[in-house]
């Protein structure tokens, strides 16, 4: 006789989201997988009714309300709330395709030990289609916490992952610096110190690309987010930061730094102010390197 199937719980942190979440919701009630799903929404202090819609809806998820904190802080508070196996996160603007929960969790157990997985995802704009180069991570990736530190190439709306793994990190790093960007991939660097990395290569996800998504492609916001979340693992662990990440870390506030500067003069994407600020940024992760 087969073992049963392990439980796992859907994170989805909701601020702002009222016009998304009901889809998000239905992408996951749409899921093939056939062990229990626990569905948590964290409404962060939301001032629209993004909780209540996610009350009527007919998945019937666990609502949990809080003051505003952030997005950590509402992610943390569902992994708090949540009994399942593994832990799914999702952000209310996203959709999953209908294989993804069984896909991954099928590579998860067939690791025999606690392990993060992640999938391909795909850029999709305000009328469904994806837009130029949408596809995310490359489908030759061979992942690893070397790789993964040169580059976060892992979306936070396509992980499946062990609770025992997060609960061992202590969960999303949250500070004032990494509500600026970068705290998914401050978890994903301390997860690959105790994990395997599986990478599903295929797009089991579509992130929304709107005016009020998180996710977007403006240069400053990448650089710091990539900066802050090294500092953050910097400051978690020194050895493992200096042992895989200290050299990537120089190597992104000097020579990318630099890079990333010039790029963004040549293609006069900055006005003046902007320009001032990202010389700021770069000159304080130089200093602070």
């Amino acid at each position: 006789m087969s073992s049963p199937l392990p439980s796992v719980s859907v994170v989805i942190p909701a601020y702002r989201q009222a016009k998304f979440i009901e889809g998000c919701l239905d992408s996951v009630a749409a899921q093939t997988y056939q062990g229990p799903i626990e569905t948590i929404v964290v409404d962060d202090g939301c001032p629209e009714n993004s909780g209540d819609i996610a009350e009527r809806h007919a998945l019937h998820p666990r609502v949990v309300r809080q003051n505003n904190g952030g997005v950590s802080a509402a992610r943390n508070r569902g992994i708090a709330e949540a009994s399942g196996t593994y832990l799914a996160f999702l952000d209310a603007d996203d959709r999953w395709h209908p294989r993804k929960l069984a896909v991954q969790i099928e590579r998860l157990r067939a690791q025999g030990v606690a392990a993060f997985c992640f999938t391909r995802f795909r850029m999709a704009h305000g009328d469904g289609q994806p837009g130029d180069d949408s596809l995310h991570p490359s489908s030759t990736l061979q992942p690893s916490l070397r790789v993964l530190a040169r580059n976060n190439f892992v979306g936070c709306s396509t992980v499946v992952v062990d609770r025992s793994c997060v609960q061992k990190v202590g969960g999303f790093p949250d500070s004032e610096a990494l509500r600026k960007g970068g705290q998914d991939y401050a978890l994903w660097l301390r997860i690959a110190t105790v994990a395997p990395l599986v990478f599903v290569p295929e797009v089991l996800v579509d992130y929304w690309v709107h005016p009020t998504s998180r996710v977007g492609s403006d240069a400053v916001k990448n650089f710091e987010g990539a900066v802050f979340a090294l500092q953050s693992f910097r400051a978690w662990n020194e050895q493992q930061f200096e042992v895989w990440t200290g050299s990537t870390y120089r190597a992104l506030v000097g020579r990318r730094g630099l890079s990333m500067m010039q790029a963004l003069w040549r293609g006069r994407r900055l006005d003046r102010r902007m320009w001032a600020k990202a010389m700021r940024s770069w000159a304080r992760a130089l200093i602070e390197s």
